[in-house]
């Protein structure tokens, strides 16, 4: 990608990230406090009212939210990108991907200003980096190259299907309540367990907790169905997005 491009998927980026906040009064802030609303709200059900036996379960919980919320921004903005950028699709050539991709950086910045936060609680817990810690990256990439192909799914269909929007949402919502996010995979009898390795999001949250708490699975298994789950998603969206992109300026 030359660099032309790769500036303007800085500026894209670094646009919607601001206007994303324009004339709040808590600004970039609320990044902050949406996750971790969702997180005083269920840390107070499920560890005053449903106590689950989970060692420093405000991080377990907290770090599921965290990712959980990354993968929904990221999906549900792009599904809108391609129409705030409506009027430079018809005017101007560059590669369609492009707007796609500034959609999913601008959502990443939140993330990694939410995990940030969640390494001040790291710290006033007393939980401290170790060994595995280096599976971060990984998981962090699969992460990332996981929604953005989900993204370029999403966001091409949309287009096309109003009602994509929609039934992505409720997708969401079911989707977040089936994936061990708020409770652990040893609350589900075992031999339901193998089901949950066709789930990527939870492989990718298993692996979070692995590396930052110590907490959950990872296997050689796990970690290859994860990379595995990244690059079929990734190609398969790149694959969608390209084929359909020569119609996005008569869609929009």
């Amino acid at each position: 990608m030359s660099s032309y491009y790769t500036n303007l998927i800085r500026q894209f980026s670094l646009t919607d990230f601001k206007l994303k906040y324009h004339g709040s009064v808590l600004g970039y802030l609320w990044s902050l406090l949406n996750p971790l609303l969702i997180f005083g709200t269920l840390y107070l059900v499920f560890s005053i009212f449903m106590r689950f036996d989970v060692e420093n379960y405000h991080l377990f919980l907290l770090l599921g939210i965290v990712v959980w919320t990354f993968f929904s921004e990221s999906t549900l903005n792009s599904m809108q990108s391609l129409y705030s950028k409506s009027n430079i699709l018809k005017k101007i050539y560059f590669p369609r991907t492009i707007v796609v991709i500034a959609s999913n950086f601008t959502t990443f910045f939140g993330f990694l200003l939410n995990l940030f936060v969640f390494f001040i609680f790291m710290f006033f817990t007393g939980v401290g980096f170790s060994l595995q810690t280096f599976l971060l990256l990984f998981y962090v990439l699969c992460l990332f190259f996981i929604s953005l192909g989900m993204s370029y799914i999403l966001s091409a269909l949309n287009l096309r299907f109003l009602d994509i929007g929609h039934i992505w949402r409720i997708f969401l919502q079911i989707g977040f309540w089936i994936t061990p996010i708020i409770y652990p995979l040893s609350l589900i009898p075992e031999q339901y367990h193998n089901y949950f390795l066709l789930n990527p999001l939870y492989l990718i949250i298993e692996g979070f907790r692995y590396s930052l708490l110590g907490m959950g699975t990872v296997t050689l298994l796990t970690i290859f169905l994860t990379l595995f789950y990244t690059i079929v998603i990734f190609v398969l969206g790149t694959l969608i997005y390209k084929k359909l992109s020569y119609k996005f300026a008569e869609w929009v």
